[in-house]
């Protein structure tokens, strides 16, 4: 096993112990992998399952004389399945790029605090360490998984956008404060 040497963080005076400051842009291919190792789509699909069932079963009466079949309630069924499942995932990715292109130009700031968005100097978004639940790890990417109130949301963080040191500090700090998923 080889030694790492990592040098001294840097200091700011805004967001105090620097750890790691990037910047970049995630590619749509890199927001759906990190959607996907997060969870996302899972608790999706569970969610065009279970609605999709509800509807079929409303369909269905079963009576003394035998059962019959709404093929209207069945054929509702099968379409939100598939909205749900199929459709749904590529309109969360589609939202989350645009969201990731209208901060196009901010750094990436990880410290003691948390992870934030900085651009000019100014916070745009905040996540303290308290809000991030895990993270996942991918050979592409590090996608950290958090709860604010009720919504569940996840941050992708490229390691293309990293030196390799540096995506290995990064590794370490979120095996520090976070579970691995």
């Amino acid at each position: 096993m080889e030694d790492i040497n990592i040098g001294q963080p840097q200091q700011s005076q805004l967001t105090g112990e620097v750890v790691l400051r990037f910047a970049g842009s995630v590619e749509k291919s890199e927001l759906r992998e990190g959607l996907k190792a997060g969870g996302t789509f899972r608790r999706l699909r569970w969610l065009a399952a279970a609605g999709a069932l509800f509807i079929a079963l409303l369909g269905v009466r079963v009576d003394a004389e035998g059962g019959s079949v709404n093929i209207g309630l069945l054929a509702a069924a099968a379409v939100y399945a598939t909205v749900f499942a199929l459709l749904a995932p590529r309109r969360i990715v589609t939202h989350a790029l645009r969201a990731q292109r209208a901060h196009e130009g901010a750094d990436c700031v990880v410290d003691g605090t948390g992870i934030a968005a900085v651009l000019d100097g100014a916070d745009i978004k905040r996540l303290g360490w308290d809000e991030m639940t895990r993270y996942h790890e991918t050979p592409n990417l590090y996608a950290v998984v958090g709860r604010t109130g009720r919504r569940i949301w996840v941050m992708v963080l490229p390691k293309r956008l990293l030196t390799a040191p540096d995506a290995e500090l990064l590794g370490a700090v979120l095996d520090s404060r976070l579970r691995r998923g």
